[in-house]
C-alpha cells in the first residue's frame, strides 16, 4: 500500500473548524477551503446537513489527489457519554435511507468506538445507544466514491446528552471541546498519513 498523500478534513461549522485551522496553521485558499501544503492537510467547512457534507467532500476529493485520506470531525449527541468526550465512529447509518457504512480501522487506538446515526434534524430524545449527528452519512457517501473504507474515518466530540440538551450548546463550548482534544486528533492524523 502506498503512503497517503494528504488528509482531507470535512467539518460542518466554522466554530468546529477554528481550533483546527489555528492548530495546523491552515491558510484560506478560497471560501471555506483551507490548507497547509507542508503538513498535507486540507479542510473544508461544509455547512450543516448531510447533503452539504456530501457536496463539500466531493469538492475536496476533486481538488486533491486520488490517494487522500478523508476525515470528518464534528460534534455529536449521545444518551450517556460525557460532554467533550472524543469518539471514533465504528459504523455510520443514514436514518432516512437506512444504508450503513463501516470504516475499516487499521491501527490501534484507545479512543472509544461507537456507531452513529445521521439524522435530518437535531435529536432531542436519544432512543438508542448510538451517537447522533447530521453530516456523517453524507460525508461517507461522498468520500467512498473516491477511496476505500480504510481511507475514510469519522471523529466526533460529544456536545449533548440526556442531562445537557442541544439547547445548551454554545460556540465557545464547541471550540473548547475541540481544543481539548486537538492533540489526540493530531496524533491520529499522523497515523492516518502513515497508512
Amino acid at each position: 500500500m502506498h503512503k497517503t498523500n494528504e488528509i482531507n478534513i470535512v467539518v460542518a461549522m466554522k466554530r468546529e473548524a477554528m481550533p483546527l485551522i489555528n492548530y495546523w496553521d491552515l491558510k484560506e485558499n478560497s471560501k471555506k477551503f483551507y490548507s497547509n501544503k507542508k503538513k498535507k492537510i486540507n479542510l473544508i467547512i461544509s455547512g450543516i446537513g448531510k447533503k452539504r457534507a456530501e457536496n463539500a467532500t466531493i469538492y475536496l476529493a476533486e481538488k486533491t489527489n486520488n490517494n487522500s485520506f478523508f476525515l470528518n470531525i464534528g460534534i455529536a449527541g449521545h444518551k450517556n457519554y460525557k460532554l467533550g468526550e472524543i469518539i471514533l465512529i465504528s459504523k455510520i447509518t443514514d436514518n432516512k435511507t437506512k444504508y450503513s457504512w463501516y470504516p475499516s480501522l487499521l491501527w490501534k487506538t484507545k479512543i472509544k468506538k461507537t456507531p452513529l446515526i445521521t439524522v435530518g434534524f437535531p435529536k432531542i430524545r436519544y432512543t438508542t445507544n448510538f451517537l447522533y449527528d447530521m453530516e456523517a452519512s453524507g460525508f461517507f457517501k461522498g468520500a467512498r466514491e473516491f477511496v476505500g473504507p480504510e481511507m475514510v474515518q469519522c471523529i466526533k466530540i460529544i456536545s449533548d446528552n440526556k442531562k445537557s440538551s442541544i439547547l445548551n450548546i454554545s460556540s465557545n463550548k464547541i471550540e473548547n471541546w475541540i481544543n481539548n482534544k486537538i492533540t489526540i486528533i493530531d496524533k491520529l492524523i499522523k497515523e492516518f498519513l502513515k497508512v
